[in-house]
């Protein structure tokens, strides 16, 4: 991993955001085993022809990023300017700290550059994490569905207990579109694990619609079983 940053920075500024900066914060790093994001600061046409050299190495993923496989880690990595949320004119890319405006919650607006060993957040992120405050940064997704399902995935997999006012409007609105049936069943293909089930589901959404929102926050009970569940992968 650690060399195949280095050879990546040869293209420019190399960044880590998102998940496995927020799960060393709440546990450390023994805890993660999730895919790695990078983004670089180069143009698409080298981080092209960075991969294209190392094609049996590497394939594309969704909007334009790549996927390679790097001691035992899947890593996603794309251009920083080709954002999906900068791409589409959502968030404007300033610099680098402009990344933190691009997540869907607060607790993966973090990033760390290998360029320089900077730790890049707002200035509240740690507070939040340690209050399990959990708030939305952007709500336009292209994926309104896979979002969705990722908040309550955080949720239900890291114990929040104090949901800001931009989440309960989110949660609000995404329980009004979906039903606890679809999303019981769509994350066992976004996730190919079970993180809430339809009671635990029907449950949160009359507890959510039965709080107003509050400007320093309202706490919600706790969630957080997981179980795995086996596939018929045919």
């Amino acid at each position: 991993m650690k060399n195949f940053i280095r050879v990546l920075s040869e293209n420019g500024e190399v960044l880590v955001f998102g998940g496995l900066l927020r799960d060393i914060a709440l546990y450390g790093g023994g805890e993660f085993n999730s895919d790695i994001d990078l983004v670089i600061d180069c143009s698409p046409e080298m981080l092209f022809e960075f991969f294209q050299s190392r094609n049996a190495l590497s394939g594309r993923n969704h909007f334009g990023g790549y996927r390679v496989k790097v001691g035992g880690w899947s890593i996603d990595v794309w251009p920083m300017r080709e954002t999906w949320a900068f791409a589409s004119g959502n968030v404007e890319f300033i610099d680098r700290e402009s990344l933190l405006s691009t997540t869907i919650t607060n607790w993966d607006s973090v990033a760390f550059s290998f360029k320089d060993n900077s730790l890049i957040s707002d200035p509240s992120y740690v507070d939040n994490l340690k209050r399990r405050e959990l708030d939305i940064v952007l709500v336009v997704n292209p994926n309104r569905l896979g979002a969705f399902l990722r908040v309550l995935k955080l949720i239900f997999d890291k114990q929040v207990e104090v949901l800001l006012p931009k989440a309960l409007i989110y949660l609000k609105d995404g329980f009004s579109e979906f039903s606890s049936a679809d999303l019981f069943n769509s994350q066992i293909k976004a996730f190919n694990k079970v993180y809430f089930s339809e009671q635990e589901l029907d449950r949160f959404k009359l507890e959510i619609f039965s709080l107003d929102s509050s400007l320093f926050g309202r706490s919600i009970s706790l969630k957080g079983t997981t179980f795995d569940i086996a596939f018929d992968r045919g």
